[in-house]
Parts: structure tokens; C-alpha cells; sequence
């Protein structure tokens, strides 16, 4: 059981990002104002991202966006999404009977007070928090060092400051190979994951000492919806 309290809530995607307390995007974001940085994010990137996301882990809500999608685009993204699902693996999550798929969690910070969120991809309460990602690597260990190098263990140990499950994983989809998945995970108290909270609560502290950090990180949510 946790021992930080977190609350599930149904929210609509808008509501959601414009919700005042921190995400892990805005953590990241503070993290860049500190060296001086702005955040880019590759436009066809992010929307490829997001429609793998959905065919994969929430068929109804891809259903209506492959709608807006060229034809050739939506097959492929079908194709990808198809073979993902044929692994045992991924398919097990989805159809835990505990599994929660891409809700919103709130809680309290129990270091610094501040008002966090997080929308895992999945969870399982008390078992696993993963992340699905898409990758244009082709190979597991290229995979691997893509993660170690863009500050997953931050991202993950952040999602999993409330829920405290036992086992943090990452699957990769890659987008390359038409589906195949990549797989890494860490118990709760392996170095990585120390590490990656470690690097979360010092920007938290950060973002408490310094109010107007806060407020360029969150004005920051505005910026990436340009990009």
C-alpha cells in the first residue's frame, strides 16, 4: 500500500494539461529554463506518438482519430499497433482486470507540498507502472541507451512517487520494425530508479524555492502546443 495518499481521476485531455499542479513535462521544463534551454519536441514525432499511443492503448479513441488520418498513414499505424498487441507481454497488462490505462493520478509531493500529476500509460496498483514508448530503433540495446540518455529514470520515478509499485517497466514500440517491442524494467529500489527520484526531488526543490520557475515552467505548456 502507498504511503503517499494519490487520488484516480476520469479527466478529459485539455482539463487535464491545463490542470495547475506539475507534471513530469513541466518538471523537464524547469530543468531546461535552469540551463538556459526552450523545449523542442518534433512535430511528426509527437503526432505519431500520440496515434500509436491510441491505437495500441485505447482502440475506441484511435477509431475516431484514424478518421482524420490519410489512408496510407492509418494502415501503417494499424499494422504497428497489431503486431504490439500480438505479444504476450502487452496483451496481459491490457487485459489485467486491475489494469488502469491512461488515468490521471494526484497527490501531494511529500518532500516539497507541491501539488504533482501524472498519467501513466498503464498501471496496476500494488504491481507494475510502465511507459510505452515509440522508438525508431531497431535493436534492443539501441533502444536502451535512447532511455538512459533522455532522463527516463526522472520520468518514471516521478510517476511512480505515489503509486510505489514494486516494478517500473518501459516497452518500446518500435515504429521501424512494424511493432516489435523492447522491454526494460527495474524493481523499486534499483540504482536507476534511485537515481531518476533523486534527480526529480532535487527540481522539485528547486520549483518550492522559486515561484517564478513555476510559472515559466507552466507557461511553457503553451509554448509546446505551438511547436
Amino acid at each position: 500500500m502507498s504511503t503517499v495518499p494519490y487520488e484516480i481521476i476520469e479527466m478529459e485531455e485539455a482539463e487535464y494539461r491545463n490542470h495547475p499542479a506539475l507534471a513530469n513535462t513541466d518538471i523537464k521544463n524547469a530543468q531546461l529554463l535552469l540551463l538556459g534551454k526552450q523545449p523542442h519536441t518534433p512535430k511528426k514525432a509527437l503526432r505519431e506518438g500520440t496515434m500509436l499511443h491510441a491505437a495500441i492503448l485505447e482502440p475506441h479513441v484511435w477509431e475516431q482519430m484514424g478518421k482524420r488520418v490519410p489512408d496510407k498513414q492509418a494502415s501503417r499505424i494499424d499494422r504497428i499497433a497489431k503486431t504490439a498487441l500480438n505479444y504476450p507481454l502487452l496483451s496481459e497488462l491490457l487485459e489485467h482486470p486491475k489494469v488502469q490505462i491512461e488515468k490521471c493520478v494526484f497527490w501531494k509531493d511529500p518532500i516539497t507540498g507541491l501539488e504533482c500529476k501524472a498519467k501513466p500509460d498503464l498501471f496496476i496498483e500494488g504491481e507494475v507502472v510502465v511507459d510505452l514508448k515509440t522508438t525508431s530503433r531497431t535493436w534492443r540495446d539501441a533502444f536502451e541507451k535512447q532511455v538512459l540518455r533522455n532522463d527516463f529514470d526522472r520520468q518514471i520515478a516521478f510517476y511512480n512517487i505515489p503509486l510505489e509499485a514494486p516494478i517500473a517497466r518501459v516497452i518500446g514500440v518500435s515504429k521501424v520494425s512494424k511493432g516489435r517491442l523492447f522491454r526494460l524494467e527495474w524493481e523499486k529500489d534499483d540504482p536507476y530508479l534511485k537515481a531518476g527520484k533523486e534527480k526529480a526531488d532535487i527540481l522539485l526543490k528547486k520549483l518550492a524555492d522559486t515561484p517564478e520557475l513555476i510559472e515559466q515552467a507552466i507557461n511553457l505548456r503553451s509554448f509546446k502546443k505551438r511547436i
